[in-house]
């Protein structure tokens, strides 16, 4: 999912002032979550589906943490609950910390029937 062009090249702003202060690893970041250009047109995109991006990002992050341990058996379901209410956190955090609000439709959420 790319983010709009405005918003890319303020980050990418952000992280090469970063590197040039030596936080590189904020730098890092940066640069491998908005990858190498921005969106060329903007494309529908709904809260739900930001839920279901976000908990299978969960689900990645889980993975890395097995293969850290190289564990041989896993609970899937107790872990998916942890991951489930987890998910919703992070949503909500990010929301709270870019001061916009779920309640609030996205420009990206697909249009209902009859809506302009």
């Amino acid at each position: 999912m790319k983010i709009n062009a405005v918003v890319y090249h303020k980050l990418v702003a952000q992280a090469n002032e970063a590197k040039e202060q030596g936080k590189e690893q904020l730098a890092e970041g940066i640069l491998g979550a908005v990858g190498a250009y921005p969106a060329e047109t903007p494309e529908e995109y709904s809260y739900g589906q930001l839920q279901q991006d976000i908990y299978q990002d969960m689900w990645k992050m889980a993975t890395r943490v097995l293969r850290y341990y190289d564990l041989k058996s896993v609970n899937a379901e107790k872990l998916d609950d942890m991951l489930v209410v987890l998910a919703s956190d992070v949503v909500d955090a990010v929301e709270e910390n870019l001061a916009v609000s779920g309640v609030i439709k996205s420009a990206l959420e697909p249009k209902i029937p009859g809506e302009k």
